[in-house]
């Protein structure tokens, strides 16, 4: 929750040291918990656990001691000269907060359609792709987040020309690295799948399906720019509305609606989501 003061400030590589430390930390750890003091799997809880109080004492030291803007202790008594700020940061907070509700909505009706239609071995095809799409989402998060502080200020600072540059920029790394994963995942779903399963039925029904769900992946770049960079300029309503639009709006009524009228009702499901990503 702190690391974004850090990033916001211009401290860029010591957000990514707190991240690391956290990451490093856990891999290390939970051989050490797992195999060496026979812990199992509440050993990966605990490795994790202690991995995320150094990554957290990293950015409280860091914000406490070498950051230009310092963290300290809030008082109540200032609440009633904050509560414009507290609008704002609800306001702001309310469209990525959409954006990960809809994600888990998303998720639910895919396999309560997916379990009626295919059976469990479907749920199981949903899980590997929707942790493929948050490997591949997860890159073009991080140059969006690594843009806002620059688009932010520049718009604040009334500098069009500026903020006209970033957003290119952002556009087309994010549009690049989108439509190049989309290939790869096209060509090779695979050396995807692979990561998670080595059963052959599982894996061939996961490739198929991962083909169809990420069809129009390579526009996830162009979607994500645009909505990132309505919450950088403050106007959280629109980024909102996109995120509403292509889950809620679109997404789920069509995991329900498209089985009604194709005739594979499982590729149906796998349908829907390219059909929202275009529209």
């Amino acid at each position: 929750g702190m690391n974004p003061f850090i990033n916001a400030q211009g401290y860029a590589a010591a957000g990514m040291y707190s991240v690391t430390i956290g990451a490093v930390a856990n891999i290390i750890l939970d051989p050490i918990f797992i195999f060496v003091f026979h812990f199992g799997v509440p050993g990966a809880a605990i490795a994790t656990v202690i991995s995320q109080v150094a990554s957290a004492a990293f950015v409280l030291y860091f914000l406490k001691h070498r950051a230009e803007i310092k963290v300290r202790l809030f008082s109540l008594r200032k609440m009633h000269s904050c509560i414009a700020d507290i609008k704002d940061i609800m306001s702001l907070g309310s469209a990525g907060f959409i954006m990960q509700l809809t994600n888990s909505l998303v998720t639910i009706c895919c396999n309560s359609v997916l379990a009626h239609l295919g059976g469990d071995v479907y749920i199981s095809v949903m899980t590997i792709i929707s942790s493929i799409r948050q490997i591949v989402e997860t890159p073009i998060y991080a140059i969006t987040e690594g843009s806002s502080p620059i688009l932010s200020y520049n718009y604040g600072a009334k500098n069009p020309q500026r903020v006209k540059k970033a957003f290119k920029l952002q556009t087309i790394c994010c549009v690049s690295y989108s439509m190049f994963l989309w290939a790869a995942v096209e060509l090779f779903p695979s050396a995807f799948v692979a990561v998670f399963t080595d059963d052959p039925q599982l894996s061939q029904l996961s490739c198929w399906a991962l083909r169809i769900y990420m069809a129009s992946a390579g526009l996830m770049g162009l979607q994500t720019t645009c909505q990132q960079t309505f919450i950088a300029f403050g106007n959280s309503k629109k980024s909102s509305f996109l995120a509403i639009l292509r889950k809620i709006i679109l997404l789920i009524p069509f995991i329900f609606i498209l089985p009604q009228f194709i005739g594979d009702k499982v590729l149906a499901v796998f349908l829907a989501e390219p059909i929202a990503d275009v529209i």
